[in-house]
């Protein structure tokens, strides 16, 4: 069997709600600390499942976005 482009891509859409969750779980304050680790569990445990879970659900309980300039060191 030989490799094509497409199985990565096959491979890579339904991580893509886990990568974008991830990423906006780490960027926004949430009420309690401990809601967000146990987020941050669940996309990356659950990697499916956990990141749309988190779109349908979590994304509401995300507080607001922490104001951290992105920049290399």
């Amino acid at each position: 069997m030989t490799f094509a482009w497409w199985h990565l891509l096959v491979a890579l859409i339904p991580m893509l709600p886990v990568f974008w969750s991830i990423r906006h779980i780490w960027d926004h304050e949430f009420a309690d600390p401990l809601q967000r680790a146990l987020w941050l569990v669940c996309a990356v445990f659950l990697p499916v499942i956990g990141g749309i879970l988190y779109i349908f659900i979590g994304r509401q309980k995300a507080l607001k976005r922490f104001n951290v300039k992105r920049g290399l060191l």
